[in-house]
């Protein structure tokens, strides 16, 4: 059976973190959503509503794997009706930049600290000391936040992304509402689709979708990519993408044993090759290149 493709995206209702590695005191935030934690957050809400008892998270989690492929989620901005995402991209002069989908010229590139100044705030936080009923010392820190709208625009923010959908699925297309990310039992994490439409590309990249695994034939990385031999020589980062998985028997299941590159990475040559993506989002090298 063949794969479907949708394009969806999601306005943020509340802020949102998803983590990266700290620096110090600061909880680093992403300002793009993984796969794995979207994959996390529908399966909680999916195993939730159908629950009578307790929630079969396992069962959820294992028919999104075999029925679902997702793209990492990106930061959109509204543009009349419309909602453009932000995409990572590495340069040879400027390091990695951020370029809106429908402007591949990059005259407005921005680059990663503009970007983060447009869409981050930082939450204070402590741990209580139970005894004296103050601060903890030493546990003073900040985490950083996406916020719900932008800071120069004053425009919602949204996350837009794409959805390979192998049958029909009516519970997920019923989906409407999900908290995603860290901290969403105090509000944080908050996103509402606004819509869902049959796509034919992924950000201007074609696929194939008569495969075991759908394929995107692309220059540069939307996701986490597995280093491999005969690649064409990459430009960008690595770093290392560790997660767990409670339904296991080990509660700490490594995704990658060894650093991954990371979204916005690219061919030095601009040759385009196929990527296939695993049931975790992680790109694999799938061959070809042109």
């Amino acid at each position: 059976m063949s794969w479907t493709l949708y394009r969806w995206t999601w306005r943020l209702e509340s802020p949102l973190f998803v983590g990266a590695p700290p620096a110090g005191s600061l909880n680093r935030c992403r300002l793009y959503v993984p796969s794995r934690a979207l994959w996390g957050a529908l399966t909680a809400e999916l195993a939730r509503r159908r629950a009578n008892a307790f929630p079969s998270y396992e069962t959820e989690g294992t028919a999104l794997h075999e029925n679902t492929r997702f793209t990492y989620l990106f930061p959109a901005e509204c543009d009349r009706n419309h909602w453009p995402a932000w995409l990572p991209r590495y340069e040879d002069r400027d390091g990695l930049v951020w370029r809106r989908e429908d402007e591949p010229d990059g005259k407005h590139d921005l680059t990663n600290r503009q970007m983060r100044l447009r869409l981050l705030d930082a939450r204070p936080g402590t741990a209580i000391d139970p005894d004296s009923d103050s601060a903890e010392e030493g546990s003073l820190r900040e985490t950083e936040c996406v916020l719900p709208q932008w800071r120069d625009i004053k425009s919602p923010v949204a996350f837009a992304g794409y959805v390979f959908l192998k049958g029909d699925l009516p519970e997920l297309r019923d989906l409407t509402d999900l908290f995603l990310g860290g901290d969403t039992r105090y509000g944080l994490g908050r996103l509402c689709r606004l819509d869902m439409t049959s796509a034919p590309e992924v950000f201007g990249a074609e696929v194939s979708l008569n495969q075991d695994a759908p394929v995107v034939q692309s220059g540069h990385l939307l996701a986490h990519a597995r280093p491999a031999d005969h690649v064409p020589e990459i430009v960008g980062s690595q770093e290392l993408l560790a997660g767990w998985d409670r339904t296991k028997a080990d509660p700490f299941r490594k995704v990658s044993e060894s650093p991954l590159w990371i979204p916005g990475s690219r061919a030095r040559d601009g040759r385009v090759a196929d990527w296939e993506i695993g049931e975790n989002g992680i790109w694999t090298f799938a061959g070809g290149g042109q």
